[in-house]
Parts: C-alpha cells; sequence; structure tokens
C-alpha cells in the first residue's frame, strides 16, 4: 500500500513540476523614488537556458516551469534571481525590482600608465562596426535616429538649403536604410535571445555560425515582425521547424 502511495506521490510530483507555461512580467528599476522599465533587461531561465529581452517598456515573456530559477541581468544593474513557485506559476505574471548596481572606489584597478599616450590605448572590436562595413553603410550614420518619413521629399524642402543638400547626397536616403536595417535586425535578436542556442544548434541542426543567415532566411519564408511583436514565440518555434528543412537543402546543395 505504502508503495502504491509512493507511486501516486511521485507521479503527481512529476505532472505538477513537468508543467510549462509562458509567464509575462515587467522588470522595474528603483532609483530613489523613482521607478524605471528598462529596456534590454536579460531574462534567462537558468534550468532551460531559454532567454529573452525586456522591450521598451520593460516588459518580458518567457516559458517556465515550477521550480525554474529566473535570473535578470545587465550591465548596469545588480542581478537578480528568482525563483518560480507554485503561487507565481499560478498567476502567471511577475514583476522584478531591480537596482542600479553601483561601483566602489575600492573595486577599481588603476594600472600603470606608459609615458607614451599611444601606448595606453587598447583596440576593442565593435560588432556593430563589424556589421556595417559588410553591408557598406557609413559609419558615421550608426547612431542618428531619423524620422520615419526622412527619405522622402516634401515640399517645404525647396525652403530649407540644409534638406535639399541631404536629398540631392543621398544622405536621407543611407539614414532611412539604416533605420530599416536595425529594426530588422532587433526583431531577428528577439528571436535569438529567446530560444536557447541549443535549439538552433542541436534541434534544429543549423551550424553555429549560420544561425544569423538562417534566421534571415526564415524572415523572408514567414512574417517573424508580427509575431516577434505578440509575442507568439511558441509559433516562431514551431515553423522555424520546417523553414529549417528547406534552408539545409538548399545549404546542403550550395
Amino acid at each position: 500500500m505504502k508503495g502504491v502511495i509512493a507511486i501516486l506521490l511521485f507521479f503527481f510530483t512529476s505532472l505538477v513540476f513537468g508543467q510549462t507555461k509562458i509567464i509575462t512580467g515587467s522588470v522595474i528599476i528603483e532609483q530613489g523614488d523613482e521607478y524605471l522599465p528598462p529596456s534590454g533587461i536579460r531574462v534567462e531561465n537558468l534550468r532551460s537556458y531559454g532567454k529573452t529581452l525586456t522591450n521598451s517598456e520593460g516588459h518580458y515573456s518567457i516559458p517556465v516551469s515550477i521550480g525554474d530559477t529566473l535570473q535578470f541581468s545587465a550591465g548596469y544593474v545588480v542581478p537578480r534571481k528568482i525563483v518560480i513557485n507554485k503561487n507565481l506559476f499560478d498567476k502567471g505574471v511577475l514583476q522584478a525590482h531591480l537596482d542600479i548596481e553601483t561601483i566602489e572606489l575600492g573595486e577599481a584597478v588603476i594600472g600603470k600608465l606608459d609615458k607614451n599616450l599611444n601606448n595606453n590605448l587598447r583596440i576593442r572590436r565593435d560588432l556593430k562596426g563589424d556589421i556595417y562595413n559588410q553591408i557598406g553603410l557609413d559609419q558615421r550614420l550608426r547612431d542618428l535616429e531619423p524620422k520615419k518619413d526622412i527619405s522622402k521629399f516634401k515640399a517645404t524642402d525647396v525652403m530649407n538649403p540644409l534638406r535639399m543638400i541631404g536629398h540631392l547626397n543621398g544622405f536621407y536616403k543611407k539614414q532611412r536604410k539604416i533605420q530599416l536595417f536595425e529594426r530588422k535586425q532587433n526583431i531577428l535578436n528577439e528571436v535569438i535571445n529567446y530560444f536557447p542556442d541549443e535549439f538552433f544548434i542541436n534541434y534544429l541542426k543549423i551550424p553555429d555560425h549560420k544561425v544569423q543567415e538562417f534566421l534571415q532566411y526564415a524572415d523572408t519564408k514567414i512574417n517573424l515582425k508580427s509575431k516577434v511583436m505578440n509575442r507568439q514565440f511558441e509559433l516562431i518555434g514551431l515553423e522555424l521547424e520546417s523553414v529549417a528543412v528547406d534552408y539545409l537543402k538548399e545549404l546542403n546543395q550550395s
């Protein structure tokens, strides 16, 4: 009798803790009396290695099971871990409060400087710059935030010499090209940050160095933007499975 009870208890526990669902929530940074909704906070499930980033309003969605640990981190905040108990799992909503990380002076290490200032310089790889070089975009335009209609000519531009010059030399068209590229890249990054690396490499069999190219290919086959905006990541995962089959066939033929 005890054996039967033990088996039933084990089965029930496995059933409860084996359930997975997507919870949504928000991240808030406490700074004095102000509460800021930060974007770009990394949210990671330490058990499943699922990960995502908060959007511009500080919101996120991520699949969890009871007992999972979510870690919230970024370069400027104190990392925080939260265990998903049954109460949080049932609610399906989790708001995480984070603190700004302060750097104590005692933690700073000042190295000896060379009298020749050039010898103190170190080369740091600029990943964003590498991408701009690869697609032929002007580095000087990378941090500009053009308006949606920046490349369109308006009748009033005739009265504005600077605007006229911008249209004639293609400056505004380049700005528009950068904006469209970065919007598309942000969508692809959301997908990359949501799914663990194992999903692409081990499950879909996509080579590690081809993941970015695969998602660009997938974006031409399925509407990634609308699904990301609606947080339909489970649907994206299912559709990526079929797209991966076609992509690998074409990859092997090339």
